[in-house]
């Protein structure tokens, strides 16, 4: 079972991230100690185990099926949690039955956890996975961390500095708590969280969604707008600069850094695109002074269209 667990790891098929989680990972394996797995809770597989004593002798049997005689009386404890949830990745599409949704689903992608679970969550989903089925039970482990007080405490009842997700997103929005926990937040870190924190990002949220509205007013997003239009070499110069920060956060997404993904949208949307490029613009799509052509107020009202659609769908995944 050890070999399985080492195999799929040391040999690529499964990537943790942050890569130094591999050694917590092998030392974890590497140096298992006996634990106690009963559990007195209300659900979970039941301990397969059967005792009687007959003529003060006492026996014990272990099987899937109750021993043959009388008088045997099941372990009324369960196996603890981990071990129900080590069968994740497979039990939710029907195993042990041969499914359709098993063959096209699994293995998955991505498994995202706190680093805190590694061995007691992700390396029993490899065991089981690896056990049962013969293959891995994902390609990529994305390990966070914990998240804590704004003095870096842990959450706990007995200090009382719980901060409840849910009184932040209605009185910020999930966009800004999204935002907090993400900016500044790399992979396998503990990261701070406080109330300014994420009004700081609630005013993020509201510059993007007053820059989407003067557009909407100045009418970018009309049917008339279209986003071929002839570009002048200063518009072409912002969309080749908008091609930039895709690849860029492309590839942030890709090698998992959303913390750098997330901040930089954060930078270019609040002080390149609102404070530096729509201030530019309104002088061309308002053109008060009427020395602008139709051809250069086109030109910008179609690269204004193509670049706030582009940073929206860029900003969604975070």
């Amino acid at each position: 079972l050890k070999e399985m667990m080492l195999k799929v790891v040391e040999n690529g098929q499964i990537q943790i991230n942050p890569e130094r989680f591999n050694k917590t990972y092998f030392n974890w394996v590497n140096n298992l100690h006996d634990w106690c797995i009963s559990r007195q809770i209300w659900f979970g597989h039941r301990i397969p185990v059967w005792y009687r004593e007959t003529n003060g002798q006492k026996e014990i049997f272990c099987g899937i099926t109750a021993p043959e005689g009388s008088d045997w009386v099941q372990d009324e404890d369960t196996l603890d949690t981990w071990f129900s949830s080590a069968l994740w990745t497979f039990s939710t599409l029907g195993w042990p039955d041969e499914t359709a949704d098993l063959s096209k689903y699994h293995p998955t992608t991505i498994l995202e956890t706190g680093y805190d679970i590694l061995f007691f969550w992700v390396a029993r989903m490899i065991l089981m996975s690896t056990y049962h089925l013969g293959e891995i039970p994902f390609k990529h482990v994305y390990l966070h961390g914990l998240v804590r007080d704004s003095k870096g405490q842990k959450m706990s009842k007995s200090l009382g500095n719980i901060i409840d997700p849910v009184d932040l997103i209605n009185k910020y929005g999930a966009d800004a708590v999204r935002m907090s926990l993400l900016v500044g937040n790399a992979a396998g870190n503990d990261s701070k969280l406080s109330e300014d924190k994420v009004k700081g990002y609630k005013h993020f949220t509201n510059k993007v969604w007053n820059a989407v509205k003067f557009l909407e007013m100045r009418g970018v997003f009309a049917d008339e707008v279209l986003v071929e239009n002839k570009k002048t070499t200063k518009d072409e110069l912002l969309l080749r600069e908008l091609d930039d920060l895709v690849r860029e956060v492309t590839k942030d997404l890709e090698g998992f850094n959303l913390h750098l993904g997330s901040d930089r949208l954060y930078q270019f949307f609040w002080k390149r695109f609102a404070d530096e490029i729509i201030e530019e613009s309104k002088e061309i799509i308002i053109n008060k002074e009427g020395n602008h052509t139709p051809e250069e107020i086109a030109s910008r009202l179609s690269t204004l269209k193509i670049m706030i659609e582009t940073l929206l769908k860029l900003l969604h995944p975070f």
